[in-house]
């Protein structure tokens, strides 16, 4: 098995909904949860989310899930772009200096430190959303996926149960239903995740009601939030 005729974007300017269509007309831009975990290994920038923390976020559910919105607030930024601009001087540190802004990186970690968060680690699920796309992908009418690392063309079967069982970690990149009709990726050093969907699959389950998020406009493409997009690729929270 292989999800080899679907990839993420193969550069930053390449607009989404160019990419992914004709055959996906919808992209969904889904924000990877913070965690709150009290008592935690706390946070070290650069290096992953401690294990242990994983593994009681997995037990917590969503609980222990936090928005990007909330935490613009306590950040006091203005929306969510400015938390994905301080995100990408975490981690891998992959954003260019003219887009970054280590003000405002330095104070999302303070933030973090002070209120028992850890950011998602990039490239990966974290566990709220793992909970969050088994209910997506089961009001899609899908019990089973095709799962991958986003290193390998190569997927296996994975049950939808799986994402939402506690005691399972996961380290997929990518996900896809077998009959084709959604997509969703993300990319080894952003904190986000792409879901891409057929019509018929948007009909039947819509994202925004199991994600934090904004639907993909004409030109949002992966500098969203960190130059000037054109008004339909204007990030916005989703309720």
């Amino acid at each position: 098995m292989a999800i080899s005729h679907f990839s993420y974007p193969d550069q930053d300017e390449v607009p989404y909904l160019e990419w992914f269509g004709p055959h996906f007309p919808s992209v969904f831009v889904a924000l990877n949860p913070f965690i709150r975990i009290h008592d935690g290994e706390p946070f070290q920038n650069g290096n992953w989310t401690p294990p242990e923390v994983i593994r009681r976020a997995k037990r917590c559910g969503q609980a222990c899930s936090v928005t990007w919105a909330e935490v613009a607030s306590l950040c006091g930024f203005t929306t969510v772009a400015e938390v994905n601009q301080s995100l990408r001087l975490t981690g891998s540190k992959r954003l260019i200096p003219e887009f970054a802004s280590p003000k405002n990186t330095a104070t999302l970690l303070k933030r973090c430190r002070e209120n028992s968060l850890y950011p998602p680690d990039e490239g990966l699920a974290s566990p709220p959303f793992e909970w969050s796309f088994a209910s997506f992908a089961r009001a899609s009418g899908q019990d089973s996926l095709l799962a991958a690392d986003g290193f390998s063309s190569k997927a296996e079967q994975l049950k939808v149960s799986q994402l939402a069982d506690p005691e399972e970690l996961n380290e997929f990149a990518e996900f896809a239903a077998p009959d084709d009709s959604f997509y969703a990726t993300i990319y080894t050093d952003y904190h986000y995740w792409l879901i891409c969907q057929t019509s018929e699959s948007l009909s039947k389950a819509r994202p925004e009601k199991f994600f934090e998020g904004f639907y993909a406009g004409i030109g949002t493409n992966d500098l969203w939030g960190l130059v000037q997009t054109d008004p339909e690729g204007k990030p916005a929270s989703s309720s």
